[in-house]
């Protein structure tokens, strides 16, 4: 109930925040709030541990939810500061970047739990997030653009666009969390420490590969990449149906799905802004955004019931099934520009 709760306002205020950032023209100003938000929430799950009430934990759990109120702006920052043909290196960046801070926050959790304990993997993670705001604060500047905000019009929205969120849309309900992987892991007799390396392995390889992804995409197209995420996502499942009884055989599964964020995450975002002008890119992103996070929540309910009432390779069928239809969907954009 906490995630499904955290998931609808992370959704929810994504779209606020996209709309008015282009309302007001300003989008450092929510970026700031946003790792803010972050960075209370943090303090506020250490104090929670000295007492364990339930609302602590949703209102702390929702305030960093809030904190992704910084997604839209941020990503129409990067947008507008680059060209259209290093856009997918600039969302590359941003991605791999966003995730590498995973990769180490996982090897410090691993070498220092033991150590400082829970409260204190916390209490580091607060400095980071404060460096965030100050750097945004002091460092970033805006670029103002020069058009004039009149209001979000769905219906003129690119033809090409509404094929891509309908796609995307699918997609995400076909799509699991890299804890089902870890799920999976256990019926191979992979220990906790194990499975933090899988992890650690899933995320390496995603930091690792969505700036190549993303260059790649300016050179020959965000329609092929994205046809290669869809792909990669298939063949995870596909693997997890036919995989044997073996610890190692079930390591490339973190591989494929690695693979299948890094490719997915920056040239998504890169295509979305290729297709919409700037002075409302902040809104239209911040509601591709929302349409496909809520869309992973009835995602989890359907796969978790397959999991679970029936068997854990049925979870995967569906995957592959709604995958290829989101795949068909893909394939029918046409652009006449390399950002296809």
């Amino acid at each position: 109930m906490v995630d499904g709760l955290a998931l609808m306002i992370t959704s929810l205020s994504k779209l606020g925040a996209g709309y008015a950032s282009d309302r007001t023209g300003k989008r450092k100003s929510f970026i700031t709030f946003g790792y803010a938000m972050s960075s209370i929430a943090r303090i506020g799950f250490v104090l929670a541990t000295l007492g364990y009430e339930f609302f602590q934990i949703v209102l702390w759990k929702s305030m960093d939810r809030l904190g992704k109120i910084r997604g839209p702006p941020r990503d129409a920052i990067v947008a507008g500061h680059v060209t259209e043909k290093k856009r997918g290196s600039a969302f590359g960046i941003l991605r791999a970047l966003d995730t590498a801070g995973a990769v180490f926050g996982t090897i410090i959790t691993f070498l220092l739990f033991r150590y400082i304990g829970y409260s204190g993997i916390i209490l580091l993670a607060v400095i980071p997030s404060l460096g965030s705001v100050i750097i945004v604060s002091v460092l970033v500047k805006e670029k103002r653009g020069k058009d004039v905000f009149k209001g979000v019009n769905f219906r003129g929205l690119d033809k090409n666009l509404k094929v891509f969120l309908l796609a995307s849309v699918l997609f995400a309900l076909a799509t699991f969390s890299y804890s089902l992987l870890i799920l999976f892991s256990v019926s191979f007799g992979y220990s906790v420490e194990d499975q933090t390396l899988l992890y650690l392995l899933f995320v390496t390889v995603y930091a690792a590969s969505a700036y190549p992804f993303g260059r790649l995409s300016d050179r020959v197209g965000r329609k092929p990449i994205l046809v290669a995420a869809f792909i990669f996502l298939i063949v995870t499942s596909l693997w997890a149906n036919f995989i044997v009884f073996d610890m190692l055989t079930i390591i490339p599964l973190f591989v494929f799905f690695g693979l299948m964020n890094g490719a997915l995450d920056p040239v998504q975002t890169s295509f979305v802004s290729d297709l919409v002008e700037e002075e409302r890119r902040a809104s239209i992103i911040g509601a591709f955004q929302m349409a496909v996070g809520i869309s992973a929540f009835p995602a989890g309910i359907i796969i978790g019931y397959l999991w679970d009432s029936i068997n854990p390779l049925a979870a995967f069928q569906y995957s592959i099934v709604l995958t290829f239809f989101a795949l068909l969907l893909l394939l029918l954009i046409r652009t006449k520009t390399k950002t296809e």
